[in-house]
Parts: C-alpha cells; sequence; structure tokens
C-alpha cells in the first residue's frame, strides 16, 4: 500500500527559530566576555599614566637643564681653584649629554602622543590641538639649540629653560584634558557592558519563551499527525476505490519499472491480472520492443538529471503492447509523485484504437475533398486557358472584319459580337484571375516604390468615359499630403480600383461617384475610399458579396452582367496586402467602400544613366527612361532560340552589363567552365538538353555561377520544380526590362533568391513595336518580324495534315510562343502555346480535329503581325 506522508512546515520554523535564539544567546555572551576582558586589561588606567608621564618628562628635561645651569655657575666660581676646571668640565659635559636625551626622549613621547591612534580621541578637542601646535613649535625650535654644540648649547641654555618653562602650563592642562576625556570613555563602556548583559537576559528570557512555545507545538503537532494520519487512511481508501473503478488503465510504478499498482481497466485493456504484473518490469509486459529502449533509457535519465520529457507532458499518443503481443495505439499521461521517500509514476493510458480508426477515416475523407477541390481548380485553369485561346482568334477575326467594307446591319451585328467577346474574355481573365490568387504557392508582390497620385489619376481618367455614358459625375478627392511616391504594389492596387470603381459605374445612373484618398495620422497607412449614389446593396447580401460568383442580383432581369468575381479577387488582393478592406451601403441610397493599406511614402526613384549608354541609342520613352543601371557584372545567357538571345543581349546591355552567350545547353556548360561569369541566365526548354540537366552538369563541374531560369512555365509546380534544381530565381516570359532589372538587383544585392520574377500586370503591354523599333532599329526589326513570320509559317505548313505533333514540331512551337511573348503578341502567343501542348491537354484521337483549328488561328494572327511591317 503507497502512503503518503505531510509535511510538517510549521516544526521547521520552530527548529530555525529556537536555533536562532541559541546562536543569538551565544553572540551576547561572546561580547559579554569580550568586554570583561577588556575591561580587566585596564588600558584607559595605561593612557591615563602615560599622558602622565608627558609631563613628568618635561619636568626632567627642565630639571637637567637646572643642573647644568648650576654646574656652569659652579664651574665659573672654582674657575681659579687648583685642579677645578677639570672636573668641573668633565661633570658638565656629562651634563650636557643627559640634558640632550632628557630632550630626544621628550621629543619621542610628543610624537608617540601626536601620531598614536589611543590619543586621537584628544586632537579632536581644539584647545589640545593648540597646546599640540605649541609643542610641536617647541620641538622644532628646541631640537635646533640641542643640535649645536656644547658652547653654543651653554649660551642658549637660558633661551631652553624659558621655551620649557612656557610648556609646563599647556602640558598641565592637556593632562587634565586626557584624564578628563578617558574617565568619560570609560564611564560609556561601563554602560555599554550593562546594555550588553540586558540584552543578554532578554536573549535568555525569549529562549525560554521559545523553548516552551516549542513544547506546546509539538505537543498540537503530535495531535495534529494522528489525526491526518488517520484521514490519510481514508485518502488511500478513496483512492485505491477510485483506482479500481476507473474506466481508464492506471498503472502505478517506481523509479525501477516496477509494476506497483494495476487497475481492473489496466486488466481488461492488456490481459494480464493484478497479480500476475504486480513487481514485474513494466517494460517487459507492455512496451512494444521498438520502443523498449527509449524507454529505458528515459528512466535512467529521469533517475540521473530528473529532466522530464514524456513525465508531466500532457496527453500523448504512443504503442503499446498486450499480452498477446498485439500493438494498438494507446493516449498516454504520465505525472511523478512522491510516496514517502520514494518517486513513483502514475500512468494513466486509454486504448483508442476506435478513435485512431475514426481520424483516419476523416481524414481520407478531407484528402479526398481537397483533392476533389484541387482537380475543379485545374480544372476550371485549363478550360479558361482553353477558351482564351479560341477567343483571342475570334477577337482577332473580327477586328479583321471590321477593316473590310460592311453593311450598317453587318457592322451592328460585328460591334454586338467584338462587344461579347471582349466581355467573355474578361470573365476568363476574372477566373484566371482568381485561380491565380487561389494557388497553393501565390505571394505577394514585391514592394516597388510607385506614384499613387498618378496611378488613380490615370484610373479615373480610364473610367471617365463609362462614368459618363450613364449620366455620371466621377471625381477624385487627395485628401493629404504624403500620396505621391510610396510603396507598395502598383499591379494589385490598380486591380482593386479598376473593380470598385467600375462597379460603382455599372450600379450608378445620373448619379455621382467619388473616390477619396488620404493617409491617417501621418502613419504608412492609407484608407482609399469608393463611394457612389447607386442602387446600394441590400443588406441580407453585404456579408457575402465577397464571396465568389456572388452578385447583388441574380434575377433574369438584372441591370449589370458580370461573374460576381471581382469583389472576391478584390477581397483577395487586399489582404495579399495585408490591408484591409470593409463595405457600408443603404439599399437605393448607394455604396461606400473602404480600403485601408500599408503604402509607406517614399522619396522618387533615382534616374541615372552614362553618357556612354545615352551616346550608344536613343532611349525608349516606356520601360527604359526611369530604370538604373546595375553594377557591371558578366552575363551568360543560355537560350536556343536566337531572337530571344538578341533581345536578351540588349537588355542586359542597357542595364550596363557584359554579355556572353550560348545556343544550347551543351555550349553553355562549356562556356561557363571557360569563362568566369557572375550569373546565369538559361532558358528552361531547350532542345536535346534543357535547362535543368544544363545547369546540373554544371553544378557537377563545381561551377557554383549563381543561376537565374527564363521561361514561359507559368504553374507554381513547375516553380517550385525549377528552384528545386538549384535556380536562384525565375524570370517569366515575357521578359520586361523592369523585371530582369529586378532579378540581377536582387542577385547583386544578396537578397532572397528563392523568388519569381513576373511581368507586373500594368507592364504587359508595354514591349510594343515602339519599344523594339527603338532598341534595334527599324530595319532590324521588320528582319526579326520576317524571320519570325517565315519560321511560324514553315511549322503550320508542316501540321496542315498532320495528325500528330513529333517532338522537334512540339520545341518549335515552344520557342516560337515564346518569342511571341516577347514581341507582345499574346493572342499568337496562345494559339503556339496551345499548339504546344496539345498532346498533354487533349486524347490522341482528338489531336487530328483540334491541330487545324490552332494552327489556322496562328496562321492568321501572323498574318496581322506580318501587315504591320509592309
Amino acid at each position: 500500500m503507497i502512503r503518503f506522508f505531510p509535511i510538517r512546515p510549521a516544526r521547521q520554523i520552530f527548529v530555525l527559530v529556537l536555533l536562532a535564539m541559541f546562536i543569538l544567546t551565544g553572540v551576547l555572551m561572546g561580547e559579554v566576555r569580550g568586554r570583561l576582558q577588556d575591561l580587566s586589561t585596564a588600558s584607559t588606567d595605561n593612557l591615563q599614566w602615560n599622558i602622565a608621564q608627558l609631563e613628568v618628562e618635561l619636568l626632567r628635561l627642565d630639571g637637567q637643564i637646572s643642573q647644568v645651569s648650576t654646574l656652569l655657575a659652579r664651574q665659573e666660581r672654582a674657575a681659579g681653584a687648583e685642579g677645578g676646571p677639570e672636573g668641573e668640565a668633565a661633570d658638565l659635559a656629562t651634563a650636557l649629554r643627559l640634558l640632550r636625551v632628557r630632550f630626544d626622549i621628550f621629543y619621542s613621547r610628543v610624537r608617540t602622543y601626536e601620531t598614536g591612534p589611543l590619543y586621537l580621541p584628544l586632537w579632536n578637542d581644539a584647545e589640545n590641538k593648540q597646546i599640540m601646535a605649541g609643542l610641536r613649535g617647541y620641538l622644532d625650535d628646541g631640537a635646533a639649540l640641542i643640535d649645536m654644540p656644547n658652547s653654543g648649547l651653554i649660551a642658549a641654555l637660558p633661551e631652553l629653560s624659558a621655551l620649557t618653562e612656557a610648556q609646563k602650563a599647556p602640558v598641565r592642562r592637556l593632562l587634565l584634558s586626557g584624564v578628563a576625556r578617558f574617565a568619560q570613555n570609560s564611564d560609556m563602556a561601563r554602560q555599554d557592558l550593562s546594555q550588553t548583559l540586558m540584552r543578554l537576559a532578554v536573549s535568555s528570557l525569549m529562549l525560554i519563551a521559545v523553548l516552551v512555545a516549542l513544547a506546546l507545538l509539538l505537543l498540537r503537532l503530535l495531535r495534529k499527525g494522528r489525526l491526518i494520519a488517520a484521514q490519510n487512511e481514508r485518502t488511500q481508501a478513496r483512492f485505491e476505490a477510485m483506482v479500481t473503478s476507473s474506466l481508464d488503465a492506471i498503472l502505478v510504478v517506481d523509479r525501477h519499472g516496477r509494476i506497483l499498482e494495476f487497475n481492473g481497466a489496466a486488466e481488461a485493456v492488456f490481459g494480464y491480472s493484478r497479480d500476475e504484473v504486480r513487481g514485474q518490469n513494466m517494460a517487459e509486459l507492455i512496451v512494444p520492443e521498438h520502443l523498449r529502449a527509449a524507454h529505458t533509457e528515459g528512466m535512467a535519465r529521469y533517475a540521473r538529471t530528473a529532466e522530464k520529457r514524456v513525465i508531466d507532458a500532457g496527453r500523448l499518443r504512443l504503442e503499446a503492447m498486450r499480452k498477446s503481443g498485439e500493438l494498438f495505439p494507446v493516449e498516454l499521461s504520465i505525472t511523478a509523485a512522491k510516496a514517502g521517500r520514494q518517486t513513483v509514476f502514475v500512468s494513466f493510458l486509454r486504448d483508442i484504437t476506435t478513435q485512431v480508426q475514426v481520424e483516419a477515416d476523416l481524414k481520407r475523407a478531407r484528402d479526398e475533398a481537397q483533392a476533389g477541390e484541387k482537380a475543379k481548380a485545374d480544372l476550371l485553369t485549363v478550360m479558361s486557358h482553353e477558351m482564351r485561346t479560341p477567343l483571342n482568334g475570334i477577337l482577332g477575326s473580327l477586328e479583321l472584319m471590321q477593316r473590310d467594307p460592311l453593311t450598317d446591319r453587318q457592322s451592328r451585328n460585328l460591334r454586338a459580337a467584338k462587344f461579347s467577346g471582349d466581355l467573355l474574355l474578361s470573365h476568363v481573365n476574372d477566373v484566371l484571375d482568381l485561380s491565380r490568387l487561389d494557388a497553393l504557392h501565390a505571394e505577394a508582390a514585391e514592394p516597388v516604390p510607385f506614384d499613387l497620385s498618378q496611378l488613380i489619376d490615370t484610373l479615373i481618367l480610364s473610367q471617365s468615359a463609362p462614368a459618363k455614358a450613364r449620366g455620371n459625375q466621377l471625381q477624385v478627392n487627395l485628401l493629404t499630403d504624403g500620396l505621391d511616391f510610396v510603396i507598395g504594389d502598383p499591379a494589385g492596387v490598380n486591380r482593386c480600383l479598376v473593380n470598385l470603381v467600375g462597379n460603382a459605374v455599372k450600379f450608378t445612373d445620373q448619379g455621382e461617384i467619388t473616390v477619396e484618398v488620404e493617409r491617417l495620422h501621418g502613419s504608412d497607412m492609407v484608407e482609399i475610399r469608393v463611394s457612389d449614389t447607386g442602387t446600394g446593396i441590400p443588406e441580407d447580401k453585404i456579408d457575402s458579396i465577397f464571396q465568389e460568383f456572388v452578385t447583388v442580383d441574380p434575377s433574369f432581369g438584372r441591370r449589370s452582367d458580370g461573374t460576381g468575381l471581382g469583389l472576391a479577387i478584390t477581397k483577395r488582393l487586399v489582404d495579399q496586402m495585408q490591408g484591409d478592406i470593409t463595405v457600408d451601403s443603404i439599399e437605393g441610397e448607394g455604396s461606400l467602400f473602404q480600403i485601408v493599406l500599408p503604402l509607406p511614402v517614399t522619396t522618387p526613384p533615382v534616374q541615372e544613366r552614362t553618357a556612354a549608354q545615352s551616346e550608344e541609342r536613343p532611349l525608349s520613352q516606356t520601360d527604359r527612361s526611369d530604370i538604373p543601371t546595375l553594377e557591371p557584372s558578366r552575363v551568360l545567357v543560355v537560350e536556343d532560340n536566337e531572337i530571344n538571345r538578341e533581345i536578351l543581349t540588349d537588355m542586359l546591355v542597357d542595364l550596363g552589363q557584359e554579355v556572353l552567350t550560348a545556343h544550347d545547353g551543351p555550349s553553355g556548360i562549356k562556356a561557363a567552365a571557360t569563362q568566369q561569369m557572375d550569373v546565369i541566365l538559361m532558358d528552361i526548354s531547350m532542345p536535346g538538353m534543357d535547362g535543368i540537366t544544363a545547369l546540373a552538369a554544371m553544378r557537377a563541374q563545381g561551377n557554383t555561377q549563381i543561376a537565374l531560369a527564363v521561361t514561359a512555365h507559368a504553374s507554381p509546380e513547375d516553380h517550385a520544380r525549377i528552384l528545386a534544381a538549384g535556380f536562384c530565381g525565375i524570370v517569366t516570359k515575357p521578359v520586361s526590362l523592369t523585371q530582369l532589372h529586378r532579378a540581377l538587383d536582387a542577385v547583386q544585392q544578396g537578397t532572397d533568391c528563392t523568388r519569381v520574377y513576373e511581368t507586373e500586370a500594368d507592364q504587359l503591354g508595354r514591349q510594343t513595336r515602339s519599344d523594339f523599333v527603338d532598341r534595334m532599329g527599324e530595319d532590324k526589326f521588320a528582319t526579326l518580324i520576317r524571320q519570325f513570320a517565315t519560321d511560324t509559317e514553315a511549322l503550320l505548313v508542316q501540321l496542315q495534315d498532320a495528325v500528330g505533333l513529333s517532338e522537334d514540331q512540339i520545341q518549335t512551337a515552344h520557342n516560337l510562343a515564346g518569342m511571341a511573348g516577347l514581341l507582345g503578341e499574346d493572342g499568337l502567343q496562345q494559339a503556339l502555346k496551345g499548339i504546344e501542348d496539345l498532346p498533354q491537354n487533349a486524347p490522341a484521337d482528338e489531336v487530328a480535329l483540334i491541330l487545324p483549328e490552332l494552327a489556322a488561328e496562328a496562321r492568321q494572327q501572323v498574318s496581322v503581325l506580318a501587315k504591320t511591317i509592309q
């Protein structure tokens, strides 16, 4: 039976008090003994005698002076007597020597009294200080006389006698003052001794009182101990009853691992009887073999260091073993307790086999649901991409038809078709944006400096025409300073405002639409408010308007179209930018949307360009004028497409870089091995050896240059695979000068190197014909377009009657799609991309049916492009 003994702090307290009283009494007795010894030495009397000796020595000195004077007088009287002078002269010399000795003795006593620590209290008195000063003067004057030859001393003897006579009265006063002072000190010492004796008496009485109180307390504790012992017996009985009746298995184990208690629930769980396991090693009975060594080590570690890992760690899930050898999951909780002087471990175990099975079923159901959601999202993304390809063809064809002579009816029908096509493309783009924001790897764009006020002015200008068409007044108010250059995501801010202002325009007729912008209390937060006087939002719809595919009016007679994705995209963009969006609306009166975003103030970006670069070629008016050059470095461009190589080379030269090119993977490996390069720009999809394989070969040769991937692959899975291969970052096609500058600047600054550098949404259309003409010149640009059109037409001729695609044709389509993206030809890029991905996205028996349509669309886009250089 386990008995838990109570702790008795009161007994310990009284023992400590008693010990303290004994110590105090001993200290006081020692102090009394020391006082008595001090008194027995009569040091005070010795001090008084020493002070009295000062006067005695002065009188002896004065007597010796008188004796010398007497001898001098006798010598003068006996000067005429026979044999007299020789005897008197000897006596006089002896007297003078004794005089000097007496002076030296007096001199030493004065110095001893002046500097001795026992006499220092005398000099606290002003009169005594004055006497000592007179004695010092006397000694100084007397020493000068004493140190003279005998003849000089004899001549100065009257002066020395006068000086000595003058010190008798002060020395007498000093003696009396010292006696009075030391008598007072003796009185104080006796008083201190009396107080010490009084404290000793009080301490002794307190000690006796404490002893009496301790005796009474021990008697009381004895009675209380008997009561506690009885209570412990009752508690032990209740504890044993609880252990026996508990539904959880309870084991009590000592520090050696032997089982002390084993309740009925434990018998049912493990299959052992209580008598079988008591005194046995728990590890050998219920701990699985693969956990036994860790259990033994944990027990030994606790015995050595008392370090707790499993003990008092709450509920843990482990495996246990039944008597049959079956392993099963348990939920375990272990606590350490004191049983007398022995440490025991109380374990509560529960068989959770059924619970684990239920959790596994729930997890499997969750995974299946998530897989279904992912499949739905992937299908939505793929279908949206596939819809964009024919839509681009339709819209391109409609643009071409508008150039032909048409009747009024045909023009109306054509405008209607064009409007519907543009609307459908907008809806598809919304779905793609939502899918992109939902991607697992979606991250907020890197904050960059931009002009917020200019962005808002441009937005208002673009929405002015549709607002005016509905009879609305559109205005903007910048309410505070600090709204020019800020740091943030300009594309995200622009998309949010386009959605909000666009909705306000759609749902307002003959009203007012206001955009207000202000910086909150001089902080980094900027609040943008978009208000209108339109139809408003019903109260029961406000909580759901930020959900996907939710429209305020879903009826057949609704007044405006839309997919219900605009506000959902806006909400996710705001969250991605670490901001907040709220709405307040009254149906029939209007709505107010508020966005609060962190947009810190910054200085306008510095625009620098060297004179040599300015003379080399004219600057473009789009993306080159505001991009500073970088620190010079050597860049290796590995790209199989000649045109892409030329464009990347041109951009890198604009950024102040030295460029070396390679046309495929093997030549890039050779160049990296023989040339000292700082950065490698590597195309991923190349014939023969792709960029990932080429980089692996470079690393195998010991090359450690930083590598950036240049690719048109846009899926998060592709990006993750590329970064895992060792690329520092990814530059997506179409490549703009801005994103190339950001990527290289990050490499040179040593910042985060696992990023994807994409062209911002507001820059996708900036690489237009004028940009390439400025960069290459009219003739070279025309040659490039003709070559591109020729290569594309050659591929389309091969595909005219084809029933499938070869690897070379797929690679050619990939290269041409990348080139189309660089030229800003989105429609042609989508058509060529559709040809490249056709074997993966369509069944083999449908390739022959779809391929002619894609080829026809591509041919149409090429013909439009070719006409631009005629």
